[in-house]
């Protein structure tokens, strides 16, 4: 059994990791846009360590997860808002302190496939609902700091799988 998964099919890749067309820096992570509102899957399993919004990024959820040795952190960005929908402008129209992330908290266990958001067209840096799923070393790589790409990871460790029992390649 798989134990990190594409959110997505590949044809609904948008924009690949380091990209620089139409932009002014290398993309920092993979979009996946297969519709408004279609929930997006967890990539592995993993703990929930931070919901909040991001001026750029919009509503986002970071998670950990553990993968050739090393803890890895997962960003899944843009996500729809549970109140607001798709185009939420944020804290401010959260003036109770809520957020996005209705059954979503800190400290959560993820299993894979485990739903983790909606696509959404939250944050400045987004241009039409989709995912942006970035791939670090440490919760703020999300914002800031080295990032790596989630979709070549996947690739990897789907394509190295063997079975538990006899060690064989799946």
């Amino acid at each position: 059994m798989a134990e990190w998964q594409s959110p997505f099919s590949e044809k609904t890749i948008t924009s690949r990791f380091g990209v620089t067309e139409r932009r002014d820096s290398p993309h920092r992570g993979t979009d996946y846009a297969p519709g408004a509102n279609k929930l997006i899957p967890a990539i592995t399993k993993g703990t929930v360590i931070v919901t909040e919004w991001s001026q750029c990024l919009g509503w986002y959820m970071v998670q950990s997860a553990w993968a050739k040795k090393k803890t890895w952190h997962i960003g899944y960005c843009h996500l729809a808002c549970n109140t607001h929908g798709i185009d939420c402008k944020g804290p401010s129209q959260h003036k109770d302190g809520s957020n996005n992330f209705v059954n979503l908290k800190v400290g959560n266990k993820l299993k894979l496939g485990q739903w983790v958001g909606r696509v959404g067209n939250t944050g400045d840096c987004s241009r039409g609902a989709h995912a942006h799923i970035t791939l670090g070393r440490s919760a703020s790589s999300v914002t800031s700091g080295q990032v790596y790409d989630v979709a070549a990871m996947i690739e990897e460790l789907e394509k190295n799988e063997v079975c538990k029992c006899c060690k064989r390649p799946l």
